[in-house]
This record gives structure tokens, sequence and C-alpha cells, in this order.
């Protein structure tokens, strides 16, 4: 009787993009878990369930995955998405009350951004530099766009103002995973951030209104 050759099975095709996916998604939860200092290779490799050397193969080494996931849409907000939420604003003040609003409702839904906000300045690591890297050019991005819909932003210092104010809502928005108070202001709860954005649209309303009239451009 003449029998066939057993064959060995053709292996299954890989799926790249879940595969890269299931890396991206590793980091985030060794952050929050581990901390800064525990997204490595190795790690990263167990976390996700897969071989180690796709890293190289999808990614080109771990800075290219630490790049790949700071684009990645969910740790920060993107561009088009900011320029939408203050698509409509009558003016310039208006513009930046909303975007910073927009901001913090960003950060406070993002709680490995967070963490990686209150740990950066100790951990300059590869990854902490490549989130940091594409915070900032977003960040220019969208200050550049929205001077040019608007004419610009006067005499009003547009970068120290919007870092300033930022910042501020990134260490309350930080603090508040683990906090519930700061001076005296309750900093968990919708309500109380409210009054936290009410204060910061007030302070908005008094730096434009200090401007000359003659000088507000983009705020007609």
């Amino acid at each position: 009787m003449v029998t066939k050759a057993a064959t060995k099975p053709k292996p299954r095709p890989r799926d790249r993009a879940k595969t890269e996916t299931a890396f991206l998604d590793a980091v985030s939860r060794l952050i929050l878990r581990d901390g800064l200092s525990g997204v490595g290779i190795n790690a990263l490799a167990r976390e996700a369930g897969v071989d180690k050397v796709l890293i190289y193969r999808y990614f080109g080494d771990l800075d290219g995955l630490y790049r790949a996931y700071a684009e990645h849409g969910d740790f920060w907000w993107s561009v088009e998405e900011m320029l939408s939420a203050t698509a409509d604003a009558p003016n310039a003040a208006e513009a930046l009350k909303r975007g910073l609003r927009h901001h913090a409702a960003a950060m406070r839904k993002r709680p490995v951004t967070l963490a990686v906000i209150a740990a950066e300045p100790a951990n300059r690591t590869p990854l902490v530099v490549a989130l940091e890297d594409v915070r900032e050019k977003r960040t220019i991005e969208l200050m550049e766009k929205e001077a040019m819909r608007r004419g610009g932003w006067g005499d009003v210092d547009i970068a120290a103002v919007t870092a300033l104010l930022a910042a501020a809502i990134d260490y309350l928005a930080a603090r508040a995973l683990k906090i519930r108070v700061y001076g005296g202001v309750e900093i968990k709860t919708d309500k109380n951030w409210e009054r936290v954005l009410a204060a910061v649209d007030a302070m908005i309303d008094g730096l434009f209104a200090a401007v000359p009239p003659s000088k507000r451009k983009g705020t007609s």
C-alpha cells in the first residue's frame, strides 16, 4: 500500500498589526503597574506574550517601539481634535479657554499619561524622551495653527501662558490619581474641576483684557 508522505503544516501567517498593538498595549500596562523603569525588552515580550525578536523586526529596536508608542493616539491628544474643540470660538481668549478645558478632560481620562507626567522629572529614560518629544511637537504645532487661524495672539506670550496653565492642570490631574485635595481644593470630582477651570477662564479673561484693543490680534 502506498501512503502519502506526511507534510509539515505551513506556519500560520503572523498578524503584524495585532502583534504591534500587543506591544503598545503592554507598554501602558507596565507603566501603570511597574513604573517607567519597568518597561524593557524582556518585560514587554512577557507582558505582550510575543517573542522579543519581533520588537526588532517590527520597530527596529526598543527606541523605535518607544517612538511608536509616543505617537499612539491614546497617549496624547491630537492637534486635529484640539483644533476641532476650538473651531467655533469667537475670539482668541475663548479659543484658549476651550483648548485648556479640552486638555484637562483629555488628561483626566488618561491615567498612563498622568503616571508618566508625575514620574518623568526623575526618570529621563528613552521612553520619557520619546513621549516628551511628541508632546512638544504637537503643542507647538497647535499654537502655530491657532495663530494662523486667528491672525496671531497680539502681545500675549501664548507659549508661556499655555505652559503655565497646562502644567498646573497636568500636576493637579496627576496628583488626583492618589490624593484628593491640593491647597484646600478638592481635585477628584467633576464638580471641583469645574471650580479649577472657572479660575483658569477668569485668568485668561483678565490677561486678554489687559492687552490694548489695538494689539488684540485675532480677538475680534
